[in-house]
């Protein structure tokens, strides 16, 4: 019976998606959780879905609630951080501020000013924890699935010695979507990828058995010959797609259109980065700009604070609908948590995109950074599975967001002002704006975000 603490366990978001998922999952469904959030006020919620759950598919998966960091990892064979320092209060400095300055971040909560406010006040936080890991069950394997996941996945493995991997399905959709161009199943897409959250790059690519990256050229070459081609499924709301196509029916236009962006990438360039163009618009400040409305015209979908807020409304609205269910969904939410305890627990060899530190398996960073790669979960934990070099501009670009994001941990780390600074100016969104107009930002989110931040000198 797998003991599993997750840590800010009160979200809507994670949480209900976890129990499904375990409750799906035969190694894990009858699992011991334990809820563990410091603003108690949805623990009660989330652990009667628990309770929902297990006696609607008859298992023994309980959870227990608590606001006690140490009582919950007492015994855990697994953590799972999924947690937000300061919620909407504090991230709504991270979108406007910058905003107001010219930089408009489509998510705000990786990278550009927004990824580097929000890693200095939850740096800390996941240190303690980590520490705390240490100290209670120094053994367990721990799955960050936070944001800004890279920073603090890195933070972690620099400063404790807890087994710590970084999670995030962003991949899993680059294999849908692949899977709806060339009518093949998501598990026939085997991406081998060297980058870093939200910027995962595909150096190669199988498709079905063949060379994917030719056959993903041979559509851009010739994009009408696959355009009027229906896909098997419709986009959910949450990826956000805009329909180009004529008629009822979503098709292979649509899926270019919705990817324009990373594959003008990927035909220039020859690297194929792996996340949503949303996501990566935030890394290549080219295609965020005036003269693109923004993005926009990249199709880039930009959530606001406004549009945050609106996914944890409807969070709150599934999970209502979760505990008034007569059953339980059968199928995988597409987080990787699950997925993940399932291979480690059965001997089971699974391969997941997983963010670990660099030990080799990119070779054109230098050791220690914390990397996204494609990796091999056994019993014996995650390893990389491949070795990869990530050429040209995008590997460029790769290794100066390393340098950003290995700036930025120091400064959470040791609170340095100047640190800060420098982490801004290296960040290649915020490198866009005047040296004096980077200075006057850097400022003035610190002062907004002093309620959640320790000490800055």
């Amino acid at each position: 019976m797998p003991r599993i603490a997750i840590i800010g366990g009160g979200s809507a978001h994670w949480t209900p998606r976890l129990l499904v998922d375990f409750a799906n999952t035969t190694s894990l469904s009858e699992s011991d959780v334990v809820l563990m959030d410091t603003a108690p006020g949805t623990l009660p919620q989330v652990s009667g879905l628990a309770d929902h759950i297990a006696a609607c598919r008859g298992i023994g998966l309980r959870a227990t609630a608590t606001t006690d960091l140490d009582a919950a990892l007492d015994g855990a064979q697994f953590v799972v951080t999924g947690l937000s320092v300061g919620g909407f209060d504090a991230m709504v400095h991270d979108v406007e501020i910058p905003a107001r300055y010219g930089v408009r971040q489509p998510v705000g909560d990786s990278v550009g000013p927004g990824g580097i406010a929000r890693a200095l006040r939850t740096v800390p936080v996941m240190v303690g924890i980590a520490r705390a890991v240490e100290r209670r069950c120094p053994e367990a394997l721990l799955l960050n699935v936070s944001n800004p996941l890279t920073a603090l996945c890195r933070a972690i493995t620099r400063t404790t010695s807890v087994r710590t991997v970084g999670l995030c399905n962003e991949l899993v959709g680059l294999t849908w979507w692949l899977s709806l161009l060339f009518d093949v199943g998501m598990h026939e897409v085997d991406p081998v990828v060297g980058g870093v959250n939200h910027l995962p790059l595909v150096t190669d690519l199988r498709i079905g058995g063949s060379d994917g990256f030719g056959l993903l050229r041979a559509v851009l070459d010739d994009p009408e010959t696959l355009a009027n081609d229906p896909i098997w499924m419709a986009p959910p709301p949450s990826s956000h797609w805009h329909k180009v196509s004529s008629g009822e029916k979503w098709t292979k236009a649509d899926v270019l259109a919705n990817n324009r962006l990373k594959l003008e990438l990927f035909r220039r360039f020859g690297v194929l980065p792996g996340s949503s163009d949303t996501h990566v618009a935030e890394f290549f400040p080219w295609f965020v700009t005036e003269t693109s409305r923004f993005g926009a015209d990249w199709s880039v979908h930009h959530y606001g604070i406004e549009g945050h807020r609106a996914d944890k409304e409807e969070d709150h609205a599934e999970l209502a609908a979760l505990l008034a269910a007569n059953e339980v969904p059968p199928w995988p939410s597409g987080e990787l948590v699950a997925p993940l305890l399932d291979a480690v627990i059965t001997g089971h060899e699974t391969c997941l995109p997983v963010n670990l530190p660099n030990s080799g398996q990119v070779l054109n960073l230098e050791e220690g950074p914390v990397v996204e790669c494609m990796g091999l979960v056994t019993s014996s934990g995650v390893t990389a599975r491949d070795r990869v070099e990530v050429g040209g501009l995008l590997g460029e670009c790769l290794r100066r967001v390393v340098a950003s994001q290995e700036t930025t941990v120091e400064a959470a780390l040791g609170g340095d002002r100047t640190a800060v600074l420098e982490a801004m100016l290296t960040d290649q969104l915020t490198a866009t704006l005047p040296y004096e107009h980077v200075v006057s930002m850097t400022e003035e989110l610190l002062t907004a975000t002093a309620p959640w931040l320790g000490p800055v000198t």
